[in-house]
C-alpha cells in the first residue's frame, strides 16, 4: 500500500478483551470516527512472539505501550516499564501512550512531574535491554489534542527532562464541537477530519516551544495528501493515518507519496 513504517498496539503487559462492542462508530457526515475500544490486546508476550519472527526487510515497526484496564495508576510505570523491556529488543520505536480517552484516568499520565517520573521509569528500563541497534530504542511519547497550552508546555518539559526521543501529536479527542452525525452522542475518542487543524496547530506548538530538539509524528486527522504535505512543511518527521485510511481508501498512501514525491 507504500506505507513507510507501521504502528502496532496499543499492547498491554496481559491479555484483556477491551470495551463492550459496539465500539467504533463511522460519522459519516463529518468524515470521523468515533473509537471506545480500551487497548483490546492478546498481551504482550503474544505480539512479541509474533514480533520476534522473521519480517521483510526495511519494515520499520513501532509497538504503542500502554498500562492494563485494571492496574492501578499509582502502578502504572510497573506495566510500562515491563512493555518497554520486553519490546525494545524487538521493536523499531516504542511510543508510552498516556492520552487515550477510554482508560479510565489515563491522561492524569500527562501532567509534568507524573509524567518526568514514568518517562524516566521507562527510558531506564528500556536501556536495561539492548536493542537491535547499536543505538538504543527510539522511545516517543503520545500525546492528547485536548491538553490546554500551558499544560501540553508542561507535558513537553516534562518530556524533554526525561530524555525521550520524540513527540507523537495526537490522539483522539473528547471535543464534539461542530459535529453533524447523529452518532456524535456516543462516548469515545474522536479522529478524523474534525482534528485536522488542531493536530496541525499542535504539531506547530510543539516544534515552536521544543526548538525543534524532539522529532514529531504527525497524527489527527490527515485525509488527503494535502494534509500530509501540510504536516511535512510545518516540520513533522513522520505522519501516521487512521481515520483518513478508512475514507480514502487504500489508495490513499500512495497518492500521498506521488504528491510528495
Amino acid at each position: 500500500m507504500g506505507f513507510g513504517h507501521i504502528e502496532l498496539g496499543t499492547v498491554t503487559p496481559r491479555a484483556q478483551p477491551g470495551n463492550p462492542k459496539p465500539r467504533v462508530f463511522r460519522l459519516s457526515e463529518d468524515d470521523a470516527l468515533i473509537n471506545r475500544l480500551g487497548f483490546p490486546s492478546l498481551g504482550a508476550e503474544v505480539v512479541a512472539e509474533r514480533l520476534a519472527g522473521p519480517r521483510p526487510e526495511g519494515v520499520i515497526v513501532g509497538v504503542n505501550l500502554g498500562k492494563n484496564k485494571d492496574t492501578a495508576l499509582e502502578d502504572a510505570v510497573a506495566d510500562y516499564c515491563l512493555l518497554a523491556r520486553r519490546f525494545a529488543p524487538l521493536a523499531d520505536y516504542l511510543v508510552v501512550n498516556v492520552s487515550s480517552p477510554n482508560t479510565p484516568d489515563l491522561r492524569r499520565l500527562q501532567a509534568g512531574p507524573a509524567l518526568t517520573a514514568l518517562l524516566s521509569a521507562v527510558r531506564a528500563a528500556r536501556d536495561e535491554t539492548p536493542g537491535r541497534r547499536k543505538a538504543p530504542t527510539p522511545l516517543l511519547v503520545k500525546l492528547a489534542p485536548d491538553l490546554s497550552l500551558e499544560d501540553l508546555r508542561e507535558s513537553l518539559t516534562a518530556a524533554m527532562d526525561a530524555g525521550i526521543d520524540g513527540i507523537i501529536a495526537t490522539n483522539t479527542t473528547l471535543s464534539r464541537d461542530g459535529l453533524k452525525s447523529p452518532q456524535a452522542t456516543e462516548t469515545g475518542g474522536l479522529s478524523g477530519a474534525p482534528l485536522t487543524a488542531r493536530s496541525l496547530d499542535m504539531l506547530r506548538e510543539i516544534l515552536r516551544f521544543t526548538e525543534g530538539r524532539l522529532p514529531v509524528i504527525s497524527v489527527g486527522g490527515v485525509m488527503s495528501a494535502e494534509h500530509a504535505q501540510a504536516r511535512i512543511d510545518a516540520g513533522a518527521s513522520l505522519v501516521q493515518l487512521y481515520t483518513g485510511l478508512v475514507y480514502g481508501g487504500p489508495g490513499l498512501p500512495r497518492r500521498i507519496i506521488e504528491a510528495l514525491a
